[in-house]
Order: structure tokens, then sequence, then C-alpha cells
């Protein structure tokens, strides 16, 4: 079996993948730790029927990254975006974004049949929620209520989306894809700095803020591109069994995702962060000795869920790291490099430097 170690990188770019992250973001904005009133002011430039548009499309339709993948142009940007996808018919442009070929058959079958004339049974209506792997669209309240929408009448929704997305691009991307440009071509050159001094795993941890790839160990084939607007986090999505496409976070410590936003993002999260008593008490745990969730489950007298919730901020904030034994035992550890560089944020703002 192929070790995930072993994998080979390929190196990918464009601001086409920020394009569609950037309506993850705006759309999620709690996530994110972006202002709300802020990401709905973004979307409200938006007439309101594009603007449903977008948000059918976010409560149901997966974020087009293997699509943004498979385009053969040397600029992958949102101007090729449009290109390319103005010059599908909008049945095959919307089974292109939503990858379509990748759904399981009995999924597939029903949204091919769906008609604005009839309403789904509640054994389909199981089905479509039983067959979803995103858990984000499961647990969406509009998932169904959007989904129906989209493919009761799939050609009308194509047109209507990519109308949305060039209005989108009009009224705000095309500013912002200036913007982010020199950060993303930073991150990627200091991904191919750091990728020759450190193993593929450490270098993955380092990129994507502490994720382990322990369970993709068949992967033989790796594409990593920077996205500003997926900072802290990740995303990922597999082409195929053996390749897979990583989106890691881009945004330099010193820049904000809202433009012209004096404070760091980085900084607001290692505030917020600690700023929670509990969460302060597990550093406290954590720098004494590496601990498992369920040990400090115990001795904080919490329930695991509570737990891991505050365990993945502080990992996000880049606060704390995640160890894994030989047995597969995942370990929690504080960061101290990180909360150096927090304080060391912290005072440069301070400061003005």
């Amino acid at each position: 079996m192929n070790s995930f170690k072993d994998a080979k990188i390929n190196w990918e770019f464009g601001t086409a993948y920020d394009l569609f992250v950037s309506l993850y973001v705006l759309h999620n904005p709690e996530r994110f730790s972006l202002r709300a009133n802020w990401a709905a002011g973004v979307r409200s430039r938006l007439n309101p029927e594009l603007r449903q548009t977008l948000e059918h499309a976010r409560n149901a339709l997966v974020t087009p990254i293997r699509f943004v993948f498979g385009m053969t142009v040397k600029n992958k940007n949102s101007a090729s975006v449009i290109h390319a996808l103005s010059h599908y018919p909008p049945l095959k442009r919307l089974k292109m974004l939503s990858d379509f070929d990748k759904m399981l058959p009995a999924y597939r079958d029903i949204l091919q049949n769906t008609s604005p004339n009839k309403a789904w049974t509640e054994a389909e209506r199981e089905i479509l929620i039983e067959e979803t792997t995103n858990i984000d669209r499961k647990n969406h309240p509009r998932y169904l209520e959007s989904l129906y929408t989209i493919w009761s009448n799939p050609k009308e929704f194509g047109d209507l989306y990519l109308t949305a997305i060039m209005a989108y691009v009009d009224n705000f991307f095309a500013e912002e894809e200036q913007r982010i440009l020199p950060a993303l071509k930073q991150a990627q050159s200091y991904a191919q700095m750091r990728a020759g001094s450190l193993s593929l795993p450490l270098l993955l941890e380092e990129l994507t803020s502490g994720v382990r790839y322990s369970e993709l160990e068949q992967a033989k084939s790796l594409h990593l591109a920077p996205s500003f607007w997926a900072a802290p986090l990740m995303l990922s999505n597999r082409t195929d069994r053996d390749h897979l496409i990583i989106l890691y976070g881009a945004r330099p410590d010193n820049m904000a995702i809202i433009p012209g936003d004096p404070v760091p993002d980085s900084l607001m999260r290692g505030l917020k962060a600690l700023a929670d008593p509990t969460r302060l008490r597990i550093m406290r745990f954590l720098a004494q000795s590496p601990q498992t969730a369920s040990q400090l489950s115990r001795s904080l007298r919490l329930r695991p869920p509570t737990v891991n919730h505050h365990l993945n901020e502080l990992r996000i904030a880049g606060l704390v790291h995640i160890i894994i034994s030989q047995e597969g035992e995942r370990q929690f550890a504080t960061r101290y490099d990180g909360v150096d560089a927090m304080h060391d944020l912290l005072s440069r703002y301070l400061h003005g430097i």
C-alpha cells in the first residue's frame, strides 16, 4: 500500500479558488471569525434574486474546487472561470459545478427526476439526507429546500448562477482579487521553500495549522494551492482515489480578511481563543504535559464535545497542536511558538510596527 508520506507534491495556483472560497466564507462568517454584518453587506451588493441564487448554491452545492482544478488555462482567475462557464449549456454547467458525476447513483437519480410539479416523497428526502456526505449540508435547515429549488428547474438555475457569479465579480471580487494576489504568491513561495526541508506530514501540519492526514494513506499525489480566504482552515477534495487537492490558508499574520481593517485576523483569533476561561485552563493543563481529549474531559469535568470544541478553537488560533502516537492516539500539546507569535504580533500591533 502506498504511504501518504511518499505522495508526490504538485503545486497549484489561482485566484479562482478564492473566488468560490470567498463565497463560502461570506455565507459562513461565524466559522472564520468574520464580522457577520460586513459579510452581509458584501452579499447585499447583489440584487435579491442573484443573492438568493448564491444562498441556494451555498446551502446545497459543493464548493467547486474540482471544477477549478480541472481548468486547463494557465491563469486560473475569475475571468477564466466566467469564460469557461459561459461556454457550457446551463444544465452541463450545473452538473460540472456540483460534481454530479461523483454523486451516488440513488442521489443522482432523484435529482434527475425532480420536477417543479412533483414534491419529493418522504423516502426520497431520507435518501437525499442519508446519501449526503457533507455534514454542513446535511445539518443545514434549508438544505432540501435549496436542493429542490436548484434541481426542479436546473437549466434556469444554471443560467442564474452564472449571472450571479458575474455580478459578484463585478461588485466585489475583481478588486479583491488584486489585493490577495501578492499574498498568494508569497505563500506559495514560502511553502515550496519549506517543502525542501520538511517531511510531507510536517509540511502539511505547518500549512494547515496542525491538521494531520494519517487517514489519507492511499493518496499518491497531492496538489497544494494557497487560499487567502480559507485561512485559518483548509479545504480539500479528491480528484479521484489517488489524487487529492488541498487548499491551505495563505493570509499573512499582518493582514485582515476585511479590506482596510487594521486589526490582523490571526491576532483576533488568538485573543478571542484565550479570552475564554475554559480554554485558559486547557492551556494550563497542556503546558504541564500532552493530553488526550478524554483526559482533559475528565480533568475539567466537561463533556467530550465541549472539550473538542475548545481544542479546535485553540488549534485554529495556532496555540495547540496534535501529536499522534504510533498506536494512533491523538494527544494535544501547547504550541509555544504559536503563543510567542501571538505575543509578538500583539506587541507589533500596539507599537504600530
